[in-house]
């Protein structure tokens, strides 16, 4: 049987770095294998905040890589005009920016504006030009199946255009975050309810037009199931991130260049993923014992986190954003990894890779939460709540006391080794293969 032919709708995908863009890399590269003929359609002028060349050595040559051109303006432009209408006041505790306005009266007047023009955000600019692209490749390469990768989520028109003008096209949503109740409350761009109301029509129409709905999460996955009672429950699976064994296969632990407890984290700081609690935790430690950690931190910070990192009295090394090389080589040598999620039901890819190394996480978030049911699944090191500062402060004084060695030593080879891409790709292969199986049992 000849191949199927899928293309992959990707808004950002290398050059593009950052963790955004490895599911969508890691889907192109072991669906070959697996019986599909893969396109990808990403945005290749994108406003992305990073870049990693490194990466395209990673594109398998087999995949045909296609561009669609965006309106939008540059990463930094937009960021600095839409900062300039966002309050710098430092948020509440456990609140978000959405949560809390932000502004004066003009400058309410002129976000509002600016997310009426372009609802329910920036990338629906994108749209016309990725479905007119899409359309092209569809007729041109014969495609049996369109897997749209999403946020951005208006990227999912794109696939419920495609469905519709071209109804034979299996079409596959994959949620790589749960829009309504976790990216509506977290983007500040995306809040108010003129968004909200956009968002909640363009979502619906995805989940009807869908042949299978992916989420990343068995919580992400209930959510956004339960909001659609009506639709069959085969149509809704969790395909985890996971982590790519080709990228650690010469992964080597090493010693790092001081006597300290190295503790590093790795990607975006931003206001789900905030590191305050655990730097005001350190804060707080008697002098001798906070003195025993140098906490490393690999990649970007946004601008409403920044205020959490200024005057510590810790030994904090900021490295910004690093090539995927390069940030590996941090992971290399240290001897925890921090991942922190206030969300109960997001799980960070990053925690994924940090398992992948064998190295002891430290991680705060919930203990309800996808986060730390992976980690008492695979017993990959500390997990603590974000909000319970002595906790923290306990978990601390632990890694300061307790060998590295012997943490690293109670991990779950074989659970983490369940997490890997290869294993997703051939769960994902068999879901959609299955959607023809589908169509023929009934006439058996």
């Amino acid at each position: 049987m000849s191949n199927r032919k899928l293309l992959l709708v990707s808004y950002l995908y290398p050059p593009a770095g950052g963790i955004t863009v490895q599911r969508a890399l890691s889907f192109s590269r072991y669906l070959p294998e697996r019986g599909f003929d893969v396109h990808v359609l990403q945005a290749p002028n994108a406003p992305t905040p990073v870049t990693d060349r490194s990466l395209l050595k990673r594109v398998p040559a087999t995949v045909m890589v296609h561009g669609a051109f965006t309106p939008e303006p540059p990463f930094k432009l937009r960021h600095f005009v839409w900062g300039l209408l966002s309050s710098r006041k430092k948020q509440p505790q456990g609140e978000s920016v959405a949560a809390t306005g932000g502004g004066g009266g003009w400058q309410r007047w002129a976000k509002d504006a600016i997310r009426r023009m372009i609802c329910p955000e920036p990338e629906i600019l994108w749209v016309p030009f990725a479905v007119r692209a899409a359309r092209r490749i569809v007729k041109r390469h014969g495609i049996d199946v369109v897997m749209v990768t999403a946020p951005p989520f208006s990227a999912f028109l794109v696939g419920t255009r495609l469905k519709r003008e071209f109804p034979h096209l299996k079409f596959v949503a994959d949620f790589r975050d749960e829009w309504l109740d976790f990216y509506l409350n977290e983007s500040d761009f995306q809040s108010g309810e003129i968004v909200r109301r956009r968002a909640t029509e363009i979502e619906r129409d995805t989940v009807e037009s869908a042949d299978l709905v992916l989420a990343v999460t068995h919580s992400s996955l209930s959510v956004i199931r339960r909001r659609y009672p009506e639709l069959p429950d085969e149509r809704f699976v969790c395909v985890h991130n996971g982590f790519d064994p080709a990228q650690f296969a010469n992964f080597r632990a090493r010693p790092h260049d001081t006597h300290k407890v190295v503790v590093t984290h790795v990607g975006t700081a931003t206001n789900a993923s905030s590191s305050r609690y655990y730097l005001e935790a350190l804060e707080q430690l008697p002098a001798e014992l906070r003195e025993k950690i140098e906490t490393r931190f690999v990649g970007r910070i946004a601008d409403r986190e920044q205020i959490y990192f200024a005057n510590r009295k810790a030994d904090l090394k900021l490295l910004g954003f690093q090539p995927q090389d390069v940030a590996t080589r941090h992971m290399e040598e240290t001897d925890y990894l921090l991942v922190t999620m206030t969300d109960r039901q997001s799980l960070p890819g990053k925690l994924f890779e940090y398992m992948a190394t064998g190295k002891p996480i430290l991680a705060l978030s919930p203990a309800d939460g996808e986060v730390a049911r992976i980690m008492r699944e695979t017993r990959a090191g500390i997990c603590v709540d974000p909000f319970d500062r002595n906790a923290i402060q306990e978990a601390l004084r632990q890694i300061c006391t307790v060998p590295v060695a012997d943490v690293a030593a109670r991990i779950d080879r074989e659970k983490v080794a369940g997490f890997e891409r290869p294993r997703q790709s051939d769960l994902l292969a068999a879901l959609i293969q299955n959607q023809w199986q589908a169509e023929i049992r009934p006439h058996a």
